[in-house]
């Protein structure tokens, strides 16, 4: 009794500094009118003490120990021998540090914490507290909510989603919870003009209509969701290589992205592939509204970590994620594997999933599957003998 105790203590401790943590990378990507040095130096600290806090007091995996030496040590050698963005970095300490925290208790806490900011920013923007950043395109006005930019607060709005969604683990379908996703799609995409993100939470709506307990090879066919969108993330890197730029399918395809096909072309032109990353400086539009010279930005999630993390942490990542997928998949969580599958594919053309502060997700990704099963024991279900049987009342 006396170390669960002792256990929890430390996991609470844990998940104070991840909130810390949290709060500061939220503040960070905010119009709040505070110095964005502080606040990024306590997100750094918060991450350290995490990490530094973790590995004193908790005993991780073989796996754990191997995939976290090597992505502290290439983000680290990226960073310091190559010049790369320190966030790749420090996106590993989060993921290490909290693989042997009870993940159920970290999704709710970001949860909490992430929702009450996100009202919060929206309420200050509104009432002129701090600035509601306005965007045009086409004619069509674009908020930001108190972030720096429109699509940083759709991002929150479904990376909250995602987590609240993940901590309801029944495999039957709930329309209630559909509705009110849809509704945020909708409002995402009417007022920020979130594309993707909008039809991302589109995706994790349609996935609460279904029960999976009658969908029959429900295994395999998540399985396959999780190969395609591997498939998917590689394809994505390449896309402006594999089709050729002066075809009709490169002009739908860049159209269709917001030129996202000929930032690559620039991209690919301009920096060589490297096992480690690199520094590639970009010009955005977050943080101001002026018409921005010379724009260069990179979108896609998964061309960022293998060009600005490298090669190495490309497949680092990808494995963490396949990893993560399959133990959810092996725990008869469907639900839950196909709205990671979902993260997958929104990374495809979105920044969010490689951005530290915003992709809120990273301390559960490598969790491991006992840690999973204890941390959500009393939601589980098995049968015997044809009778649904809750995993707690065996274990107790």
């Amino acid at each position: 009794m006396k170390i669960k105790k002792n256990h929890n203590l430390i996991d609470d401790i844990l998940v104070f500094f991840y909130s810390i943590n949290l709060i500061a990378g939220i503040l960070v990507h905010s119009t709040i009118d505070a110095s964005i040095s502080i606040l990024s130096n306590v997100q750094i600290a918060s991450s350290i003490a995490f990490f530094i806090l973790s590995v004193f007091f908790k005993r991780f995996t073989l796996e754990q120990l191997v995939v976290g030496f090597l992505g502290i040590l290439v983000t680290l050698l990226s960073w310091k021998a190559n010049g790369a963005d320190s966030e790749f970095f420090y996106i590993m300490l989060l993921i290490i540090g909290g693989s042997l925290i009870n993940p159920r208790k970290i999704l709710k806490c970001t949860a909490v914490i992430t929702t009450l900011m996100l009202i919060l920013l929206v309420s200050l923007s509104k009432v002129g507290v701090i600035q509601n950043l306005l965007f045009w395109r086409e004619g069509s006005m674009r908020q930001s909510f108190g972030t720096v930019y429109p699509l940083i607060f759709a991002a929150y709005v479904f990376y909250d989603i995602v987590v609240i969604s993940l901590n309801s683990f029944s495999n039957q379908a709930n329309f209630g919870w559909a509705g009110i996703v849809l509704a945020l799609a909708i409002f995402v995409n009417n007022t920020t003009e979130a594309r993707n993100d909008a039809l991302s939470l589109l995706a994790i709506a349609l996935i609460f209509c279904i029960n999976f307990r009658k969908i029959k090879n429900i295994a395999l066919l998540t399985k396959i969701g999780l190969i395609v969108a591997n498939i998917l993330a590689v394809i994505a890197v390449f896309i402006s290589k594999i089709v050729p730029n002066q075809s009709n399918l490169y002009y739908i395809l860049d159209k269709l992205f917001s030129n996202r096909l000929y930032l690559q072309s620039i991209l690919f032109n301009r920096y060589k592939i490297g096992i480690l990353g690199q520094d590639i400086p970009q010009i955005g539009f977050g943080g101001q509204t002026a018409n921005v010279q010379a724009y260069f930005y990179i979108d896609s999630s998964y061309t960022r970590i293998f060009f600005m993390g490298g090669i190495a942490l490309f497949i680092i990542m990808l494995y963490i994620l396949w990893k993560f997928v399959s133990k959810l998949i092996q725990l008869k969580l469907y639900r839950q594997a196909w709205i990671i599958i979902v993260v997958m594919l929104s990374a495809l053309t979105e920044d969010s999933f490689s951005s530290l502060g915003v992709n809120i997700l990273v301390p559960i990704l490598m969790c491991t599957k006992p840690m999973i099963e204890d941390s959500f024991s009393s939601l589980l279900v098995e049968r015997t003998n044809n009778r649904p049987i809750k995993l707690h009342r065996l274990l107790n």
